[in-house]
């Protein structure tokens, strides 16, 4: 599993960017490869996401697709750092991860 970390800076309010994660959710449901994905504000203000994806395949796809090309516009981000990490260990096992995670 991999995990894609995002952090960004807005000129939206809070409750704007609220009602575009409502807003979007629906066609993230259909991205292949997503497991989960966790809407976040972070102390410092910024809002981002965590994403856990099956392969590396599967976020290389998303990330050369439309919908992680229009972020940046959606959102009326500022600047933006991201991170992507290998899941080495989970500590509780779901449907998703049991069929992606080595025994």
């Amino acid at each position: 599993m991999i995990m894609h970390i995002v952090h960004f800076t807005s000129a939206l309010s809070d409750e704007s960017i609220k009602e575009l994660y409502t807003a979007r959710m629906a066609r993230y449901r259909e991205v292949p490869g997503l497991l989960q994905k966790h809407y976040v504000r972070y102390e410092n203000g910024e809002h981002g996401a965590v994403y856990t994806w099956d392969s590396p395949e599967a976020l290389q796809a998303f990330r050369d697709g439309e919908l992680f090309r229009s972020i940046a516009d959606t959102y009326q981000v500022q600047e933006w750092t991201l991170e992507v990490a290998d899941v080495v260990l989970s500590l509780r096992e779901t449907a998703e991860t049991a069929a992606v995670t080595p025994r």
